[in-house]
């Protein structure tokens, strides 16, 4: 792949520019592209501007301010859209996020519920392990004098 030198910078590849740097190289390059006769896309096609928008956000060629861009406080709340497409006879009804409330936890999670075993619990498989010898050898005696 061939290296891209622009405004006196050799990149790798189009991925490596900045991103400033990045439009202008391919606002040059669709330049050049229509210097050639080569149409875009959207001149040749009738597209609906929302259309079009995506057509060119997709090509980079437009800034952020499309409405998707707007801040978390600028778009509409849970409960607005609610009402807006509810049914009439549901929009008096509350919505489910704004009748949901976390519960009350059940455990304290600073105050563990669970005690841990005494030493009960090697000597039980200590013990087990001496019960299991003592059948095998009574099991062998048996096996060995009465048989």
């Amino acid at each position: 792949m061939p290296k891209i030198e622009f405004r006196g910078k050799i990149y790798n590849n189009e991925f490596e520019m900045p991103p400033d740097e990045r439009r202008a190289y391919q606002k040059e390059q669709s330049a050049r592209k229509n210097d050639t006769g080569t149409k875009s896309l959207s001149d040749i096609v009738d597209m609906s501007p929302e259309v079009k928008a995506l057509y060119e956000r997709a090509l980079d060629k437009v800034e952020d301010d499309l409405p998707a861009s707007r801040s978390t406080q600028e778009l509409p709340k849970t409960e607005d859209i609610y009402r807006q497409s509810a049914p009439d006879d549901m929009k008096h009804l509350p919505s489910d996020e704004s009748i949901y409330r976390p519960s009350q936890s059940v455990i304290d999670p600073g105050r563990s519920t669970i005690e841990p075993e005494s030493g009960l619990g090697m000597s039980r498989f200590i013990s087990s392990i001496i019960w299991a010898f003592i059948l095998v050898a009574a099991a062998y005696l048996i096996m060995r004098f009465l048989l």
